[in-house]
């Protein structure tokens, strides 16, 4: 194993690598999932409605903070 004399060559060989960006999440995404989860829960928790859910949750929200 070496010692940490070679970290400063690792740094070197890749300072050229491209930059990977991964998309973040919106903040309010968490607060759709729940409520779309009550939404499914409130209508006896049958599948098949999930993206129905989905926009109806994120349509609420906006509604409820005004957007």
């Amino acid at each position: 194993m070496k010692t940490s004399t070679s970290y400063p060559k690792f740094t070197e060989k890749y300072a050229s690598a491209p930059v990977i960006h991964v998309p973040q999440l919106p903040r309010d995404f968490e607060q759709i999932r729940q409520h779309a989860q009550e939404i499914y829960r409130a209508r006896g928790g049958v599948t098949g409605m999930t993206l129905n859910d989905w926009l109806k949750a994120e349509q609420e929200l906006k509604q409820a903070l005004g957007k």
